[in-house]
C-alpha cells in the first residue's frame, strides 16, 4: 500500500511508522540482541550453556565456547546472515571488524572457515530460533506442564511429544557413546 504524504508528515503518521518499525524488529528477532534484552539473552545463555550450545549451529557453538556468548551475539548482530572473511593475520581481522579476540581463539575460528577463509555467520533469526529451541528444551527438562509449554511457546502436544522423543534419543545416543 502506497503511503500518502500526510501519513508520513503528520506526527500520528510518524508515530505509527515508529511503532511498526519496533514491531518488525521484535518479530524479526533483532530486539532479542539489543538493549535490555541483550543482557537477559546473555544471562540465559551463560546460565543454560549446555542447552544453548546444543541448539546453536556448530560454527556459533564453537565461537561461543571459545570467546563467550557476548562476543558470539555481537558477531551475529554485526554480521549475521553474511559470510565473514577471516584474514590469515589476526590484526587485519581486528581492523576490519573491531572485535578483539585472543590468538588461540582466532586460530579456532580460522579452522571453521572455508578454504577461502570465510565463515558463515547465521542470521539473527537463526539464532533466535536456536535460543527458542534451547528454552523449550530447558522448560521440558524442568517438567513444565503441556499447557504452559503451549501458552509460552505456541507448540502443540504433538510437537511437545516430538521434543521429548528427540531429547530421549539424544540422551540415549550420548550414553551409548
Amino acid at each position: 500500500m502506497k503511503k500518502t504524504d500526510h501519513q508520513t508528515a503528520s506526527p500520528r503518521g510518524m508515530a505509527a511508522m515508529c511503532r511498526a518499525e519496533e514491531f518488525i524488529s521484535l518479530v524479526g528477532g533483532a530486539a532479542l540482541l539489543a538493549g535490555e534484552s541483550r543482557q537477559a539473552c546473555i544471562d540465559f545463555c551463560e546460565q543454560n550453556a549446555a542447552f544453548v550450545l546444543a541448539c546453536l549451529p556448530s560454527s556459533l557453538s564453537t565461537i561461543a565456547r571459545a570467546t563467550g556468548f557476548a562476543t558470539m551475539l555481537q558477531l551475529v548482530t554485526d554480521y549475521g546472515g553474511r559470510r565473514l572473511y577471516l584474514p590469515t593475520r589476526q590484526d587485519k581481522f581486528h581492523a576490519q571488524t573491531g572485535l578483539s579476540i585472543s590468538s588461540a581463539h582466532y586460530v579456532l575460528w580460522r579452522e571453521h572457515a572455508d578454504v577461502n577463509g570465510q565463515l558463515d555467520i547465521p542470521s539473527v533469526w537463526g539464532v533466535f530460533l536456536a535460543l527458542r529451541r534451547a528454552a523449550i528444551r530447558l522448560a521440558l527438562a524442568r517438567d513444565w506442564p503441556a499447557d504452559a509449554l503451549h501458552t509460552t511457546f505456541g507448540i502443540s502436544r504433538k510437537q511437545i511429544k516430538a521434543y521429548r522423543e528427540d531429547e530421549g534419543n539424544t540422551i540415549a545416543h550420548a550414553s551409548a557413546a
